[in-house]
């Protein structure tokens, strides 16, 4: 992989990655635990169980787009508007564009 400058301003230090280690850590440290971003035991639990359906041959359907996810490729997508409900796997691209969104699409909701 191709060397490149740290993205954190003032640090010159060369990485194969975004950010140096030191700044990757850091970083790592201001984000928090997995658990309080809201990825505790639950989420974790319930993400394996998904999981080990898909591993049995089960497949999946994204509930954002209706396409069918990669089992070795995909997040369990949180409701938009609340993060203690679960609607299912999602693509990986569906689960990033969440960002601002104010309602949710998921048949629950109507």
């Amino acid at each position: 992989m191709p060397l490149r400058v740290c993205a954190e301003v003032d640090c010159h230090e060369l990485t194969t990655n975004a950010r140096c280690d030191d700044h990757r850590r850091q970083r790592d440290r201001e984000r928090g635990s997995a658990t309080s971003r809201g990825y505790g035991q639950a989420h974790q639990a319930l993400r394996a169980d998904y999981q080990r359906q898909m591993d049995d041959g089960i497949r999946f359907t994204c509930w954002r787009d209706g396409k069918e996810i990669d089992p070795t490729h995909w997040r369990l997508g949180h409701c938009d508007i609340d993060r203690n409900r679960y609607h299912g796997p999602e693509h990986v691209a569906c689960n990033q564009a969440t960002a601002g969104r104010t309602g949710c699409p998921h048949p629950s909701h109507t």
